[in-house]
């Protein structure tokens, strides 16, 4: 069954169907404002207001019907009021029998009036086919109108999209679905936190003592280790020497500093020879176990003196002019 609602904010009145008002609690959308308003505060049948209100609009709505509504009413009294004078002129050359004219006078005009009211009795019946067209007419918006009521009762198939973001919000407002929002929080922040071990274990373990037995508990389930972190950046040659001690031996003295505040891993070193055009002539590294004082970490802001012997039987060790010393992790 069809009802028609009126919106409150702007007044706009519309029909909605029965079906949609169950499916909805009785809220509705506005076409017009778009504001949402529950619509059984103000329901009325559709089909009440059609029957009064056929008439009114048919002749309003037909082009002939304001020429004929004028005619029935004006026109009629002026010709009827006119016979009589023309019926007592007529009979003018008969006065002397008074009691016959009398008669006669009055049956004479009444087939004038009744002639001349013919033309606004035909106008009437011209103006009662535009009746009947706008009844047509009537009748025909009212079956149109019983279409759209076919298919909004098939309509509520598909729900309002309010409908719809309704109970998408209590979908996810259930306390189940809630739960295992959760655990799924849960096993995702665990995820992200074993990932973030697994890549900083070296860091963590240098920055946070205290977090080294656990983590290495974690690496050996994992099957990773946990070395010092390698920091190139914080590891730096505070000073160095070459020195000649006979023609083909020197001695290197060089001092490294740990500038980070955390301990890290002890690097290589790269010693390179260089000619008077800064060509190479010899390179030679040494990796932190091969020092003479094997170091496996530097401890936060430490120095570390080291004291190389260097044997340099190149047959070119006279044009040796220059050195290069750099500090890198392998």
């Amino acid at each position: 069954m069809s009802f028609i609602t009126r919106c409150p904010s702007c007044g706009t009145a519309f029909k909605v169907v029965a079906d949609q008002l169950k499916i909805a609690d009785g809220w509705v959308r506005c076409g017009h404002c778009q504001q949402v308003f529950d619509a059984t505060l103000d329901l009325q049948p559709a089909f009440a207001p059609l029957p009064p209100s056929a008439p009114p609009p048919s002749p309003g709505g037909a082009p002939p019907s304001p020429e004929a509504t004028p005619q029935p009413t004006a026109p009629p009294p002026m010709p009827a009021a006119e016979p009589p004078g023309n019926a007592a002129a007529e009979p003018g050359p008969a006065p002397e029998p008074e009691p016959e004219p009398a008669p006669w006078s009055e049956p004479e005009p009444e087939p004038e009036p009744e002639s001349d009211r013919q033309e606004p009795r035909d106008d009437g019946y011209d103006a009662a086919p535009s009746v009947e067209a706008g009844g047509a007419d009537v009748a025909g918006d009212q079956s149109g109108d019983h279409d759209p009521f076919v298919a909004q009762t098939a309509a509520p198939a598909q729900e309002p999209s309010f409908v719809r973001q309704a109970r998408r919000r209590a979908f996810w407002r259930r306390p189940v679905v809630r739960v295992i929002l959760a655990l799924l929080a849960l096993g995702l922040a665990a995820l992200l936190a074993g990932q973030i071990a697994w890549v900083w274990r070296d860091t963590l373990a240098a920055r946070y003592p205290a977090a080294r037995p656990a983590l290495a508990a974690f690496c050996d389930r994992l099957g990773c280790t946990i070395a010092p972190p390698r920091r190139p950046q914080d590891v730096l040659i505070e000073g160095s020497v070459l020195l000649r001690r006979a023609p083909d031996r020197y001695s290197f003295h060089l001092v490294v500093r740990n500038h980070a505040d955390t301990e890290v891993a002890a690097p290589a070193l790269e010693l390179t020879l260089t000619d008077l055009q800064d060509q190479v002539l010899v390179r030679r590294v040494w990796t932190p176990d091969a020092w003479p004082q094997p170091l496996e970490r530097l401890a936060p802001g430490a120095e570390w003196p080291l004291q190389l012997e260097l044997a340099f039987d190149h047959p070119d060790a006279t044009r040796m002019t220059g050195y290069r010393a750099v500090l890198f992790y392998p």
